[in-house]
């Protein structure tokens, strides 16, 4: 049989996020840990681990035999069967977040689309309150309560949503305009009216704005207050980003609910979950519970997280992207402060290898340029995303940090 052409794969497949005449994909055929490696430009660092989800880094042998192993035991299972490796699963996440059971799901945005519904369950509420600057995944539930720009071509027949305002730099005042502005949120609404109020445990492509110390303790405070449930999305943040297990550790801060993905699995298979506390659950213990998925608790799925938190524990990559993610800042810093980029470079910003670059200027060239150098770099406006596997060894992120230096410099001359 005739291997079909790999350009052929837009004939009968969308590509996400762009007019499909505008799309540019690369042919990626093998990778490597930190690197990819594709037909157009050979090999390339991966500073977007994909969709910012491999964090354990590609081509993991220990993840990959856990799957291997799930698939000649047992590919496929009804929502309600029992498994080993659910069982086995469910243990690790209560054991790692602290809180008491999960319902798994398939992409982030459905794990948040469920906390929500569990959320009006458990409370009776109708209302959810996020940050202004928020994404909480693509489907029209998950849009209307974020205030993405990714809603407005839906913006006819979403709620208007109840955001949190959350300016950046944030301008000084104690308690800080971001405290400020959830106080007015909550007397303008009316706490009873209100399930939950969902944060990400650090925003991600809206900015990586670092908050105010004083803003997690105070919603935390104001849900105990309120008997409002605090929802931790750490889909993108959490399983070693940032350089703790998840985000929410450095604000030390214990939500109700947290909601996972991405690092999850590290991108090997499709896996979401939706952690509770120990009163949420016991709640649904007498109360039906009216979520469920086809592919719940997937076996192979449950395979891969399994492996990818066994390969975050065993080789310490939190750690490491909190040390590598140090060095890296450093050389950022570094770079922004020479008189050649003194003002160009506004910010860099961002915990262990979740960071970006502010520019004064949009950054589409820049990234253009440090593709031809080999390295794919994410970007939004002035934006220039650092998230490469968490497995990034320090030798190499001054390989990456060499490769920035020299594509900025040119880039703002």
């Amino acid at each position: 049989m005739q291997q079909a052409d790999p350009r052929a794969q837009g004939d009968h497949l969308y590509y996400t996020w762009t007019a499909q005449r505008q799309a540019h994909p690369l042919t990626i055929d093998r990778a490597e840990g930190a690197r990819f490696h594709t037909r157009e430009r050979g090999w390339l660092w991966d500073l977007e681990s994909q969709t910012y989800n491999v964090n354990a880094g590609h081509g993991d042998a220990h993840i990959q035999a856990r799957m291997i192993a799930q698939i000649q035991a047992l590919p496929a299972a009804g929502p309600n069967m029992h498994l080993p490796i659910r069982a086995e699963l469910g243990a690790l996440l209560a054991e790692r977040t602290g809180l008491a059971k999960a319902f798994l799901a398939t992409g982030g945005a459905e794990a948040v689309e469920n906390a929500i519904k569990i959320a009006r369950l458990v409370t009776g509420r109708p209302k959810i309150v996020t940050r202004r600057s928020s994404y909480h995944g693509a489907t029209l539930a998950t849009l209307g309560v974020a205030g993405d720009p990714r809603r407005r071509p839906f913006d006819a027949v979403l709620p208007p949503g109840i955001h949190l305002d959350d300016p950046y730099p944030v301008p000084p005042g104690d308690p800080s305009p971001w405290v400020r502005s959830l106080h007015a949120v909550l007397e303008r609404e009316g706490p009873g009216t209100i399930a939950a109020i969902l944060l990400e445990g650090f925003t991600g492509t809206n900015g990586m704005q670092v908050p105010p110390p004083d803003f997690w303790p105070a919603v935390r405070a104001a849900c105990d207050a309120h008997g409002i449930l605090l929802i931790d999305d750490e889909i993108f943040s959490g399983f070693g980003r940032t350089g703790r297990w998840f985000a929410r550790d450095r604000w030390a801060v214990l939500p109700d609910m947290m909601v996972l993905g991405k690092g999850l699995t590290s991108g090997y298979a499709p896996l979401s979950a939706v952690m509770t506390s120990a009163t949420i659950a016991a709640h649904f213990d007498d109360h039906k519970l009216w979520c469920g998925l086809t592919s719940y608790a997937h076996p192979v799925g449950c395979a891969a997280a399994v492996g990818a938190i066994e390969v975050y524990a065993r080789d310490d990559l939190p750690g490491n992207a909190d040390r590598v993610g140090a060095a890296l800042h450093e050389r950022l810093v570094d770079l922004s402060r020479r008189p050649s980029t003194r003002g160009a470079i506004r910010d860099a910003r961002g915990f262990g290898l979740m960071r970006c670059l502010e520019l004064d200027r949009p950054v589409g060239p820049l990234a253009a340029d440090l593709l031809a150098r080999g390295a794919y770099a994410p970007f939004r406006d002035n934006l220039l995303f650092l998230c490469p596997p968490l497995c990034l060894t320090l030798a190499e992120a001054h390989q990456v940090a060499d490769l920035l230096d020299a594509a900025i410099t040119d880039f703002l001359r």
